[in-house]
């Protein structure tokens, strides 16, 4: 084999090599994490959500149709309570390492289900508005609120309060339906992360 022939060959086998590694690179970066690196609990049929009317914090109506368009993380508790905060907070963080990706970023937010005593539409709007002016909130009475916490399993005590280690939070898609469920616990990174599975 001639000399050049051979530097042909090892220039080939480089830059194969080469394109793999970009290529490795890439799919670790912006990949779909596998199924069995969620943390998130993937709802084997995932389904809509049963229909509702609360308001949210503009004052105006909020109905299962608002969740079309948006990755929704739903969570409920009493937004006047500290002990919601931790929670709210993974969630800010998670939205914010969005920002790599921010198409996904644009379409993310936390819906909150306040379940305390009725706020006036501009204390609930300052109070979820304080984590992020993306993020809303919506209140109703408890009977209009039973529906959507039910379908998202959220225990009758952390509907009322929030408790970081027994918190749980649904994600639904911007088709309107209920896909994962996640712990209150769960890391932000991996929240940014498991989110990019299901996009």
């Amino acid at each position: 084999m001639t000399r050049s022939r051979l530097f042909k060959k090892l220039g080939l086998a480089l830059a194969a090599l080469a394109v793999f590694g970009f290529s490795y690179y890439l799919g670790a970066r912006h990949g779909r994490p596998l199924v069995h690196h969620l943390q998130a609990v993937e709802l084997p049929e995932p389904g809509p959500v049963p229909p509702f009317r609360l308001r949210d914090a503009l004052g105006f109506d909020f109905t299962e149709k608002d969740f079309i368009g948006y990755w929704n993380f739903v969570m409920a508790g009493d937004l006047t309570e500290a002990q919601c905060r931790p929670l709210l907070d993974r969630y800010v963080l998670a939205w914010n390492l969005l920002a790599a990706h921010p198409k996904l970023q644009r379409r993310t937010r936390v819906v909150f289900l306040h379940t305390g005593a009725p706020l006036a539409d501009d204390e609930l709007r300052r109070r979820i508005h304080f984590h992020n002016p993306r993020f809303t909130a919506a209140q109703g009475t408890p009977q209009a609120l039973a529906p959507l916490v039910e379908t998202l399993g959220i225990p009758d005590r952390e509907a009322r309060h929030c408790d970081p280690d027994r918190s749980v939070v649904g994600l639904v898609g911007p088709r309107g339906r209920l896909l994962a469920l996640f712990t209150g616990i769960t890391d932000p990174k991996v929240i940014a992360k498991d989110l990019q599975y299901f996009q």
